[in-house]
C-alpha cells in the first residue's frame, strides 16, 4: 500500500513500506520516492515494528505528518 502526498516544494511523493536494511523481516521503514524528479533519491525512516506495521502507520498518518516525516528522512544507500 501506498500513499502519494506533495510536499512544500510542490513535488509529489509516495510513501510505502518496506523491510529494514538486507531485506531482514525484524524491522520496518517507510521508504519515500519523488514521483515528479526522478533524480531525487529515495529516503527512508525507520520504524519500530515490522513492515506490516509501517503499512499501517502509513495509512493512519495525515499528509502533514507524511511531510514532517520526509523531512527527518536519511537518502537511502
Amino acid at each position: 500500500m501506498a500513499r502519494e502526498f506533495q510536499n512544500s516544494d510542490l513535488q509529489m511523493w509516495e510513501a510505502f513500506a518496506s523491510t529494514g536494511e538486507h531485506g531482514f523481516p525484524d524491522s520496518g521503514r517507510i521508504v519515500f520516492r519523488c514521483r515528479t524528479d526522478r533524480d531525487q533519491r529515495p529516503r527512508f525512516v525507520d520504524i519500530e515494528g515490522d513492515k506490516a506495521d509501517a503499512e499501517a502507520r502509513i495509512l493512519d498518518l495525515s499528509r502533514a505528518e507524511l511531510k514532517s516525516l520526509l523531512s527527518t528522512a536519511q537518502p537511502l544507500a
